[in-house]
C-alpha cells in the first residue's frame, strides 16, 4: 500500500509539473505572438490573458481582444474569446466565441451576433502550424453592418479538409440555411419583391486550390492566391427560383478565370426577369438570350427549367451557345 501511494505521488508530481511546463510553455508562446505582431506593426492587445485547466487541458482565456493586421486591412475584437486543448493532444483546438465580435474591414466594421459559434481545428504538428481541418458551426448568426445593412443566418456551417491528392488543396462544404440577405441587396436583384424575404437553402462542396499552404505564415503575412476550384455540387434554393451547378475551374497567375459549369436553372425565365429589371441585363439582351434559351427547352419534357453548360474561356464567358460578355476574374 505504501508503495502505491508512493506511485501515485510521485505519478501526480511528475503530471503537475508537465502541466506547468506546458501551461508556461503555451502562455510564452501566445505572448511571443503578440509581441511580434506589434514589431511587424499590428495592433495586437487584450485586457486579459490566462492559461488554465489542470489536470488535462491547456485552455487559453482572452478578454478585451484587439487584432488589426496592417497587410489585410482586416480586424477582429471580441470581449471574450477562449482556445480549448487537452493537454495530450495540442495541436487540435476548440475555439469558443463570444455572443457579440467585431469584424474591421477596410470600408466599415461589422458587428457579428450569434446565439452559439464554435469552432474546431486540427493543425499539422510543426512548427509552421500548417491547417489540417477547419468545422466551424454558428446558430442564428445575425451581421450588423457599420453602413446600416444587416444580414442573417438561422444555421450556417463550414468545414474544410485537407485534399488527399492534391497539396496546398482543401476541400469545402459550406451549408446555410434560412438566410435572409441584406434589404439593399433584395431591392436591388428583387424591386418587385417577387421572391421571399429568406433564402431556404445555400449549400456548397467544393474543392479549392491555393498557390501556397494555409499555415502561420499565411496568416501573418497574407493570405494563399486561389489556382483551381473544382465544385462538385452547388445548390441554391430561394421561393420559386432554384439553381444547381458543378464543374471545374481554373484561376490563372493574372486572376483569369476559365472553365465550364454545368447548370441546372429551376423557372429560368423568372431569373432572366430578375435580371432585367434589377439591371444587370438591358431587355433587348434579355429578349435576345431568352429566345435562345426557349429553342433550347423547348423540346423538354419540363420547359420552365434550363439545363445548360456555362463556359468560361479566353476571357469570354457564355451560357450554351449565347454569349455574355467578359468572364469574371479573381482581384489579385
Amino acid at each position: 500500500m505504501r508503495k502505491l501511494i508512493a506511485a501515485l505521488l510521485v505519478g501526480s508530481a511528475l503530471w503537475s509539473g508537465y502541466w506547468y511546463v506546458g501551461k508556461t510553455a503555451k502562455f510564452n508562446v501566445l505572448e511571443s505572438w503578440f509581441s511580434d505582431r506589434r514589431d511587424d506593426g499590428w495592433t495586437a492587445k487584450y485586457t486579459d490573458f490566462r492559461v488554465v485547466g489542470f489536470p488535462n487541458r491547456f485552455d487559453s482565456r482572452f478578454e478585451g481582444l484587439d487584432l488589426r493586421s496592417p497587410h489585410a486591412g482586416i480586424g477582429w475584437q471580441a470581449p471574450k474569446f477562449h482556445i480549448l486543448a487537452l493537454s495530450y493532444k495540442p495541436n487540435h483546438i476548440i475555439a469558443v466565441f463570444d455572443d457579440t465580435q467585431t469584424l474591421s474591414l477596410p470600408l466599415e466594421d461589422v458587428g457579428v451576433s450569434s446565439s452559439e459559434m464554435m469552432a474546431s481545428v486540427v493543425f499539422e504538428p510543426d512548427t509552421k502550424l500548417a491547417v489540417d481541418r477547419i468545422q466551424l458551426q454558428s446558430m442564428d448568426l445575425v451581421l450588423n453592418g457599420g453602413l446600416g445593412w444587416q444580414a442573417k443566418a438561422k444555421h450556417l456551417s463550414l468545414s474544410t479538409r485537407q485534399n488527399g491528392e492534391f497539396s496546398n488543396a482543401h476541400d469545402i462544404a459550406f451549408d446555410a440555411r434560412s438566410v435572409t440577405p441584406t434589404k439593399a441587396f433584395r431591392s436591388h436583384l428583387d424591386p418587385k419583391g417577387r421572391l421571399p424575404a429568406t433564402i431556404e437553402t445555400l449549400f456548397l462542396n467544393m474543392m479549392l486550390g491555393f498557390d501556397a499552404p494555409w499555415d502561420r505564415v499565411a496568416i501573418e503575412q497574407g493570405a494563399p492566391e486561389v489556382t483551381k476550384i473544382d465544385i462538385t455540387r452547388m445548390k441554391l434554393a430561394w421561393g420559386v427560383l432554384g439553381l444547381t451547378a458543378s464543374g471545374a475551374l481554373d484561376v490563372a497567375p493574372d486572376g483569369q478565370i476559365s472553365g465550364r459549369l454545368a447548370l441546372e436553372i429551376k423557372n429560368w425565365r423568372e431569373v432572366l426577369d430578375l435580371t432585367v429589371t434589377s439591371g444587370l441585363l438591358d431587355q433587348g439582351t434579355a429578349d435576345t438570350i431568352g429566345r435562345g434559351l426557349g429553342l433550347l427547352t423547348a423540346g423538354s419534357d419540363d420547359p420552365t427549367s434550363l439545363s445548360v453548360p456555362l463556359v468560361l474561356a479566353d476571357g469570354a464567358m457564355a451560357l450554351g451557345p449565347i454569349p455574355l460578355g467578359f468572364a469574371p476574374r479573381f482581384v489579385r
